[in-house]
């Protein structure tokens, strides 16, 4: 599953979490739940990988508050 889900990631970027919701739908609608929850199971971690992800990323600059001493009194 770990695999499947870096792969879609790489190949649909973003797009990787919804392919993989749409396709669980479209297993359960056609009552093939097995195959739903593999997809359900691939959308986890598709989410768990962008969690880290994000948790991981460095920090930009902090953007200055409209509360300057320039800005004070004005």
């Amino acid at each position: 599953m770990q695999s499947l889900a870096s792969e879609m990631i790489e190949v649909h970027g973003a797009g990787a979490a919804a392919i993989a919701r749409e396709n669980a739908r479209l297993a359960a609608v056609a009552a093939r739940l097995p195959q739903a929850k593999r997809w359900l199971r691939v959308l986890d971690q598709i989410q768990q990988q962008h969690r880290l992800k994000e948790t991981t990323r460095p920090r930009g600059p902090e953007l200055p508050s409209a509360t300057h001493p320039e800005h004070e009194g004005a």
